[in-house]
């Protein structure tokens, strides 16, 4: 005979119990105990200016969310409005620091509006970069930023024309012939390249070798323009003997490091058009039993945290007196919110000449041996 479930009889009064909430609190649960209709708790809920919610209903709808501890649906809000609140994000790689510290200083800025990151690497390579972007917009991006472009790249152009909020970041791309104009937000890098090698060379030297970027990249490009424009500005030419293309990886730069330091007759500086190349320097000459700046000069460039550490205490050029996540995640907002539609604009930040150990520039005494050349760079 199957047993049968047991039958549970009262036989006192009944007891009221309140009930312990088990679903978390919608807005409709925020709106039914402030008296308000859901719509204006979603207005009050979203931080952002309007006049149809007073400030005094705004506050009190806060502080019952914050009771009830109201967590947004984020899957409902993307229903609703068409939008994720995520950005992506297209970097070359994160083991080059002066990606993973514009990544953070996204991050800290999409924090604070209301947005997430999404980040992705990518080669230059044309196909790996469209791959990359296709990836992040298939998972619902709201816009991208890419920092991972070459020179001649159509990703940019073919982004742009199909309506997809982007802005490029650090590295810009060459606008083609009927292509339409793409955002770009970074630093003036040739104007950096310039104020490292006249930097060099008005401190007296003249056999400056140059470790140089991919001359795909308009950071690698630039910055030996610039490099090139200081020797001119002095009525000099650079020695292409001592111009060397790196991959603005550390290997790179202790490899190139070792083929100069292996001549007859070395140079007595070095421009590493990058910090982590000119760490790579600083291993080679370490190596040797050298030293900068006793030894040779040097000079980097992105003024990464690696280069303000004791013992490394490399002069460079500075990319950060204004930082670039919040600028370039605004201006990509604005694009997402169409504020501006149809338009385009490229920002670029000047460059600081940030003065260190490394070069030797204070070891005599803070006096250039040609002040008259290149002193208004």
């Amino acid at each position: 005979m199957a047993r049968q479930p047991p039958i549970l009889a009262s036989t006192g009064p009944a007891i009221s119990k309140r009930v312990k909430r088990t679903s978390p609190p919608t807005i409709r649960d925020i709106a039914r105990e402030a008296r308000v209709s859901p719509t204006t708790v979603s207005l009050a809920l979203e931080d952002k200016p309007t006049s149809r919610v007073s400030a005094a209903t705004r506050k009190r709808i806060q502080e019952i969310a914050d009771r009830l501890d109201y967590k947004p649906n984020y899957v409902a809000r993307t229903l609703a409005t068409r939008r994720s609140q995520a950005i992506g994000l297209v970097v070359p790689t994160l083991l080059n620091p002066i990606y993973a510290e514009f990544a953070q200083d996204l991050i800290d800025r999409a924090d604070q509006v209301g947005y997430g990151i999404i980040i992705c690497s990518a080669s230059g390579d044309p196909e790996d970069q469209r791959r990359a972007a296709e990836d992040l917009l298939n998972r619902g991006v709201d816009g991208l930023i890419i920092c991972s472009s070459l020179r001649n790249s159509p990703i940019a152009a073919e982004l742009t024309k199909k309506g997809v909020p982007l802005v490029l970041a650090l590295r810009s791309v060459e606008r083609a012939a009927g292509q339409p104009p793409v955002d770009f937000v970074g630093v003036d890098n040739r104007l950096g390249g310039f104020r490292a090698t006249a930097h060099l060379l008005r401190m007296g030297h003249r056999r400056i070798a140059l470790l140089s970027g991919p001359q795909e990249t308009s950071t690698g490009f630039d910055r030996q323009q610039g490099a090139a424009e200081a020797f001119k500005a002095h009525g000099l030419e650079m020695d292409p003997d001592l111009i060397l293309e790196g991959d603005f990886y550390r290997p790179s730069g202790y490899n190139l490091a070792r083929n100069l330091l292996a001549r007859r007759e070395r140079p007595t500086a070095i421009f590493a058009a990058n910090d982590n190349m000119a760490v790579g320097v600083i291993g080679a000459l370490r190596e040797n039993g050298l030293k900068a700046p006793d030894d040779l000069a040097l000079v980097g460039y992105d003024d990464i945290e690696l280069a303000r550490l004791p013992g490394i205490d490399l002069t460079t050029v500075s990319q950060k007196r204004v930082p670039l996540g919040p600028v370039v995640l605004d201006k990509l907002i604005a694009k997402i919110d169409s504020v501006r539609e149809n338009a385009s604009e490229t920002v670029l930040f000047d460059p600081v000449l940030v003065i260190r150990k490394s070069c030797g520039f204070e070891a005599r005494g803070g006096v250039y041996e040609l002040e008259e050349a290149g002193a208004a760079a």
